[in-house]
């Protein structure tokens, strides 16, 4: 590392490059308000059979039962809400600090400590074992450096990187990305290399692969399609045993004498109870179809 064999880039040189290629940040991960993620704590099939039960018990008259409930799915959803919502921010957090990362790099003919993110496109950067290589390079100088390429290819075995011409490229035969090749976020696991950065930011591998990930395709793996069956069956049992729950009991208290009414009040609670089942169309049809669809 003391013997230095590239001048880098100049500060002028520096400042050209991140006008043309931007800075070495990932773009951050975008992030629905705060209220929607709330509200979808409660699609969640056992928060809504809970919901249906709370009604049927203010229903039949045990309101402390239903309050209970509801107090039970206000907190259930909550905390599921807060935890989400704290890992996320701790993620954002993470993902600020690595970017403060200092890395060697040579700038006017002299090594100098760089945080991640002001790395830019034209840097010679000298990478060693126990870090990750902080954005898409190629390799001008090697020995023996070794990547953990996992992250990106999910292949365990470390990968060889040479210059580009080496005669070692050649017996390596076909690899997923060329051995001349640095990708961002790969670890070194050995050796040591100097490399002249080709991409950065949003422009990287992984800059490219966390951009593809964050768009919703609509497509599901077969093990999601499995589970959201399950829990529409789930969702469909669990509404049908509430139903029938509230019948035999209504009908318990019916057939002991204990609930009497008139005519006429039994027509106010009629009318009741169906605007209830409109109100709440939108919790308990879609369990109904859901239940249908995994059955068909």
């Amino acid at each position: 590392m003391e013997k230095l064999n590239y001048r880098g880039l100049s500060d002028e040189q520096v400042k050209l490059s991140r006008a043309e290629h931007g800075g070495n940040v990932l773009p951050a991960p975008v992030r629905i308000p705060w209220y929607i993620q709330y509200l979808r704590k409660f699609r969640d099939p056992v928060i809504r059979i809970l919901m249906i039960a709370a009604v049927l018990s203010c229903l039949i008259g045990d309101w402390v039962e239903g309050g209970g409930i509801l107090v039970a799915i206000l907190l259930a959803t909550f905390i599921a809400f807060l935890n989400e919502y704290r890992a996320e921010k701790e993620f954002d957090l993470l993902n600020q600090s690595n970017d403060d990362l200092p890395y060697k790099v040579i700038r006017n003919g002299a090594f100098v400590m760089v945080p991640r993110r002001d790395l830019v496109v034209g840097d010679v950067i000298f990478v060693e074992q126990g870090e990750e290589i902080p954005a898409d390079a190629r390799v001008l100088e090697a020995v023996n450096l070794q990547l953990d390429e996992s992250s990106l290819t999910g292949e365990t075995d470390p990968v060889g990187k040479f210059p580009a011409g080496h005669p070692e490229i050649a017996r390596l035969g076909e690899t997923t990305y060329p051995a001349d090749k640095l990708m961002r976020g790969t670890p070194v696991v050995e050796g040591y290399g100097y490399a002249e950065i080709t991409a950065v930011g949003e422009h990287t591998e992984i800059g490219h692969t966390a951009r593809e990930a964050s768009l919703e395709t609509g497509e599901e793996t077969p093990l999601q399609k499995q589970l959201e069956k399950l829990s529409r069956l789930i969702g469909l049992v669990g509404f049908l045993i509430s139903v029938l729950t509230f019948g035999v009991l209504a009908g318990r208290e019916i057939f002991r004498g204990e609930m009497v009414q008139t005519p006429a009040q039994w027509g106010v609670t009629a009318t009741l109870a169906l605007a209830l089942a409109l109100a709440l169309l939108r919790v308990w049809l879609p369990l109904i179809t859901d239940g249908l669809e995994v059955i068909r």
